[in-house]
């Protein structure tokens, strides 16, 4: 099978016209359709392997299924509108999606773009149709820099522009008068500066390769002492590395701000250190060396494996690049130390978690590292981070070592108990008690996951995760109470859960990874409808990132009910405001809108359930 990066391609809506009817599309038409954006790796069928694929017709759900020789999924088209023409179309690489092009206004051509799964996080919004990305929904502070690097291969700066920061969101953030300007007048000027930097980047061109990203770990500037509306989450610089016929290069980002699931920039890229435009490391000719070799070695990472396991050629990797950063960090400045060695404890966390399980030296090496900086700087950012992903490696190579999963589960609580305990400030503490909760959540432990949630709560009110542990401890103790419930339908109609008033109500979350659950779940939730007739009602919670997602399944697999979605999957407010973890996830409403159970949670049991209150 080809790995084919795909540029601009046929007109999205013509399907209708070279198939003839619906059933008669062949592989080779089904791949006249391309990725409209550029870079996109999909796997591509060689001819040979062309006349054995085939294509599936589904007239549930309207969809054009393009498979491989070996069944693995290469193209899937979707007719949303029921016109023969297709408005969604994802592309596969290896048998997983990992692009989307989505026609939101049904006219046959796509406006919005989505990369998935290994293909990254990015979603972009076309507002004009000509196939150029003028916003971002989504997109990570790495693809922001990836971004920027095209641009300047391109001399575009429109591409540019759809990264900066806007006027609105600046507005939205509340920033102080004087900051404020200040990024207004950063981007007044942005093209001045974006062109000088082209002028100074000759060779950059189509061979070009962005290798990396590296920065310090992002800023939180409180807003009671900022000035700002709301807490701002900045890195102040990020560093780009480069490379065009084996000649490296870095850029400067300047500043980039988090703004919801987007990361913005705020100016033009510079080279060097932005500052006095050298590379970094100076004229000191030994770190400019370990810097190449670093830039070489990164320019060809091996695979990772999708499910994770062993994986020699990742452990070689890290373990090669632990050296180099090693050299390094014992060659820069004191105050630019730290983002090296946290890079190396990440290489070293993820080769321990690669190795065979005879294998421990990079796990022994990690733990070094951690005593190292425990004697060092104890008590430290830089050794709580060293320390945390010590026992994330070893947490992983005891679940697959053979030990008992109750004791390993007893383990990894006793040491993220002992973690926080010892770095309560910790930037991954947070995650620690997050995971303090939730693991007691799962062995039935609801005293210690209550103490856990409310530990985050009440010492990290304001991260990201605080809203998730509130959630759990409103679920946790919500039997008897009334619950509340609105939002927004998939058909976009409004719907508020006291509406359902008089009637018994199953509340079913849903979505995500585990579907095939939900497939009979459905099924026999249809079975009680029917059997209690209108003195039972159903509200269906889809946890999908996006409704397209819910409504495909939906398509597929019919389901009864009412059905929410609000955007964010379990990041979002449906999902956040029970702390709902892992759907499928069930809760039993009586009449008058209070909580009767909260432990049902097999469908197969709601029958019996139900009997005892419903005479």
């Amino acid at each position: 099978m080809a790995k084919a990066h795909v540029g601009a391609g046929l007109a999205a809506g013509c399907l209708l016209v070279w198939v003839g009817t619906i059933t008669a599309a062949t592989p080779a038409q089904i791949l006249q359709f391309r990725p409209k954006q550029e870079g996109v790796v999909c796997s591509t069928p060689t001819p040979e392997e062309l006349s054995r694929c085939i294509v599936k017709w589904q007239q549930e759900g309207r969809t054009w299924l393009l498979l491989d020789p070996q069944g693995r999924p290469l193209r899937r088209l979707i007719d949303t509108k029921g016109d023969n023409q297709p408005h969604i179309w994802c592309y596969y690489h290896e048998g997983i999606e990992v692009y989307r092009e989505i026609d939101t206004k049904m006219v046959g051509e796509p406006d919005q773009y989505r990369w998935l799964n290994t293909g990254g996080m990015k979603w972009g919004v076309d507002l004009n149709k000509d196939h150029r990305i003028d916003s971002w929904r989504m997109i990570s502070a790495e693809e922001v820099s990836q971004e920027i690097v095209q641009a300047l291969i391109t001399r575009d700066f429109h591409r540019l522009q759809a990264l900066f920061i806007s006027p609105s969101e600046i507005d939205t953030l509340g920033l102080p008068s004087a900051e404020a300007t200040r990024m207004r007048d950063l981007q007044k000027q942005a093209l001045t500066k974006f062109q000088n930097t082209v002028a100074k980047l000759p060779n950059l061109n189509a061979k070009t390769r962005w290798l990396h990203l590296e920065t310090a770990p992002p800023q939180c500037l409180p807003a009671d002492t900022y000035g700002a509306k709301q807490d701002v989450i900045h890195y102040a610089r990020g560093t780009i590395l480069c490379e065009t016929d084996g000649k490296h290069d870095w850029l400067q980002t300047g500043e980039m701000i988090k703004i919801g699931l987007v990361w913005r920039i705020v100016d033009a890229p510079s080279i060097g250190d932005g500052t006095t435009e050298e590379t970094p490391g100076g004229n000191d000719p030994a770190l400019q060396a370990l810097l190449s070799q670093l830039g070489a070695l990164d320019a060809n990472p091996p695979k990772a494996n999708d499910l994770g396991g062993v994986n020699p050629e990742l452990v070689t990797y890290n373990l090669k690049r632990a050296d180099l950063l090693n050299d390094i960090a014992t060659k820069v400045k004191p105050e630019e130390r730290e983002q090296w060695i946290r890079q190396m404890a990440d290489g070293l966390a993820a080769a321990a978690q690669s190795s065979p399980d005879k294998d421990k030296t990079a796990y022994q090496r990690l733990q070094k590292l951690e005593e190292q900086y425990e004697k060092l700087l104890p008590k430290s950012n830089l050794a709580a981070f060293i320390t945390f992903r010590e026992m994330s490696a070893e947490n992983a190579l005891l679940s697959r070592s053979g030990m008992d999963n109750t004791k390993v589960q007893d383990k990894w609580l006793e040491r993220l108990a002992k973690f926080v305990d010892n770095y309560p400030k910790a930037e991954d503490a947070p995650e620690a008690l997050m995971q303090l909760g939730m693991f007691s959540e799962a062995m039935d432990k609801e005293t210690e996951a209550k103490k856990w949630y409310a530990h985050l709560v009440r010492d990290f009110g304001d991260h990201s995760l605080a809203a998730k542990a509130r959630g759990a401890l409103r679920r946790l103790e919500i039997e008897g109470k009334p619950m509340e419930l609105a939002g927004t339908q998939l058909d976009g109609s409004p719907f508020n859960l006291a509406s359902l008033r008089g009637k018994m109500v199953v509340v079913y979350y849903w979505g995500g990874l585990n579907k095939e659950r939900c497939v009979g779940d459905f099924a026999t939730l249809k079975l009680l409808l029917d059997s209690y007739g209108g003195r039972l009602a159903l509200v269906c919670v889809n946890l999908d990132n996006t409704a397209d997602e819910a409504k495909a399944f939906l398509q597929r697999v019919p389901a009864p009910g009412i059905h929410l979605f609000q955007p964010g999957g379990l990041e979002g407010p449906l999902a956040t405001q029970y702390g709902i973890l892992f759907p499928p996830f069930l809760l039993l409403v009586d009449k008058d809108g209070k909580v009767l159970s909260r432990t049902v949670q097999q469908v197969s049991s709601l029958d019996g359930e139900l009997k005892k209150h419903m005479k």
